[in-house]
């Protein structure tokens, strides 16, 4: 069993939502020295080998200050995201229908619909709780089966046959909690169970983040175990590696080292702490002040010093659609990380970041692949243009090749885990760009 699998295994099993993935991960950076720099105060002076973190929410921004100036010596970035497509809970969801008592959703980012059908689903995020004169945020998660969205007979749905799945939203997708005479004249089923989760009284719960996901743990699978299959790979799997290649830097290299770990990606990235805002920016700047060696000009100065790797899961080839995909570029799990190009910019990889990323493989004996979307087919994207251009730092998109892609569950391959933390790692610690 690879250890790096495992890991992988056991950190998405904590981190149902992003903000349970930001718990997570500030658990093993603390675990690993990291301290927490309050983003309210100001920046003390920071040597070189200093680890901290800020958090907002479902984003995470750590770093290991570097031993030269920033200004001329750069910041080597690796981005990720904490978010995956899942089915969102309403601020006031329940209603009842039929005597069944059902919880209104919305549907976040790119679901495959479908596969949330028939699924035992629990419920987690965050509660805004009544504190004083203030508001205190929690966590929640309710590990036991709570939601089900049932599939009907296909004998009542014969189109089903001709027509595919195609559900109204905001009818069919109501997931069933309980029957109605379960309901009572006091408060919400959820907000009786979300007080009896935290012991709190229901009148303190003034908001929620709340989302559903799939109860089935990750696990490693096929004949000998050479896959994983497991909910929220997208982008959980980058962020586990990002985060892995973080902490296994011993000492600091000349660029200061930052994992960027942004939530709101699948929706676009346009929010306070997406990859669209200036939140890394402004961060970058406090850490620039905040090293001891300086040099003129500053943060503007360090683009020219700097490289960001935007790691997000890539494309397998499916043995079944293999016409998918370009004939010259079939990413194969376990075939190692692969290199995302777009000549539109739906990917920021241009040649010349290509070749950095390629040479931080090789020099980690790392096999290397590369993706293009075929050019009658519509491109994703990711966070790297977005980033890339708020920063104007120069920007490789990579990742390691999956298949269920937006699905409520997954696949990737287990030995492609550990070797795209060492060509991340390697990216890191580098020479000078």
């Amino acid at each position: 069993m690879s250890a790096s699998a495992q890991g992988l295994i056991d950190f998405i099993a904590a981190s149902p939502t992003p903000y349970h993935c930001v718990q997570e991960a500030v658990r093993r950076l603390t675990r690993a020295g990291w301290v927490e720099q309050d983003e309210a105060l100001p920046f003390e002076a920071a040597p070189p080998g200093d680890r901290r973190f800020v958090r907002r929410g479902g984003t995470l921004v750590a770093w290991l200050a570097g031993t030269g100036a920033p200004a001329e010596a750069g910041f080597r970035v690796l981005g990720a995201h904490t978010d995956s497509p899942n089915f969102r809970i309403k601020p006031t969801p329940e209603y009842v229908s039929e005597g069944y008592v059902q919880w209104g959703i919305e549907v976040y980012g790119g679901v495959l619909l479908h596969t949330w059908l028939d699924r035992d689903l629990g419920i987690s995020g965050r509660v805004s709780l009544r504190q004083g004169d203030g508001v205190q945020t929690r966590l929640v998660r309710v590990e036991r089966p709570i939601a089900r969205i049932p599939n009907l007979a296909i004998h009542l749905l014969q189109e089903l046959l001709d027509n595919g799945f195609n559900p109204n939203k905001q009818k069919h997708l109501p997931p069933m909690v309980g029957l109605e005479g379960g309901l009572s004249d006091g408060p919400t089923a959820l907000y009786r169970l979300l007080s009896a989760e935290l012991d709190v009284d229901p009148k303190d719960i003034l908001g929620h983040d709340l989302m559903l996901h799939d109860l089935q743990p990750p696990t490693l699978g096929g004949l000998n175990q050479e896959f994983v299959f497991a909910p929220r790979l997208d982008n959980q799997g980058c962020s586990y590696v990002a985060l892995e290649a973080l902490i296994a830097q011993q000492e600091p290299a000349a660029s200061t080292s930052v994992i960027a770990l942004y939530d709101h990606e699948e929706c676009g990235s346009l929010s306070s702490v997406g990859a669209d805002s200036s939140f890394l920016e402004m961060l970058l700047e406090r850490m620039e002040a905040a090293h001891p060696a300086k040099a003129s000009g500053g943060i503007s100065r360090s683009a020219c010093s700097s490289l960001m790797v935007s790691a997000d899961m890539a494309h397998a080839v499916h043995p079944n659609y293999a016409d998918r995909h370009d004939d010259n570029h079939k990413p194969r799990m376990n075939a190692g990380p692969v290199i995302k190009y777009n000549a539109n910019n739906r990917y920021a990889t241009t040649g010349v970041t290509a070749a950095w990323f390629a040479a931080a493989c090789e020099a980690e004996g790392v096999a290397y692949q590369t993706f293009i979307t075929r050019t009658d087919l519509r491109c994703g994207t990711t966070i790297g243009p977005m980033a890339s251009a708020r920063l104007g730092f120069p920007t490789v998109d990579i990742g390691y090749p999956m298949l269920s892609m937006h699905s409520v569950r997954e696949q990737c391959g287990a030995h492609d885990v550990a070797p795209t933390a060492r060509a991340l790692g390697r990216i890191l610690g580098g020479p000078k760009r």
